[in-house]
């Protein structure tokens, strides 16, 4: 697998030079950098901020250093979450822009699902299971409750 290389770098962060202002104190001045790659995938790289770049794919928010954006991906600079469309129109109508297939967890076993080449992504078949928030226990929902 080869590693693409950017033809675009934009800037995000609290400075008025950049090319996505953020007016938030948790904001860096210079945040990290939005890169588009010569196959047009997106890419977020912190520029060391203080307050961090956090990534929430499948559920779950984690503090990224740098990350290849993917369909349904959530991103937050500090306090601010970003809608993926505002960061791919940071590189203009015209750019070619794309994001990688989603993935999902395998859940039983270390690999990822991917979808079928080919096909539309149905999205998850599965539904998180809901915790109790006095007992802490989860709850099956398919259960019927009894009166």
């Amino acid at each position: 697998m080869s590693v693409s290389s950017p033809i675009e770098i934009r800037t995000c962060g609290r400075e008025p030079s950049c090319d996505l202002v953020l007016e938030n104190s948790t904001l860096s001045r210079l945040h990290a950098r939005i890169e588009l790659t010569d196959d047009g995938l997106v890419t977020i790289n912190d520029a060391g901020s203080s307050n961090g770049t956090f990534l929430n794919r499948n559920d779950r928010w984690i503090r990224a250093r740098k990350v290849t954006l993917s369909i349904g991906d959530r991103i937050r600079f500090g306090d601010v979450e970003v809608p993926l469309e505002r960061l791919t129109a940071v590189f203009g109508r015209r750019a070619s822009t794309r994001l990688e297939a989603r993935q999902f967890p395998h859940r039983h076993g270390k690999g990822v699902v991917q979808p079928s080449a080919g096909k539309a992504d149905p999205g998850p078949s599965l539904n998180k299971p809901r915790r109790n928030p006095v007992t802490g226990k989860i709850e099956d929902s398919t259960a019927k409750h009894q009166p």
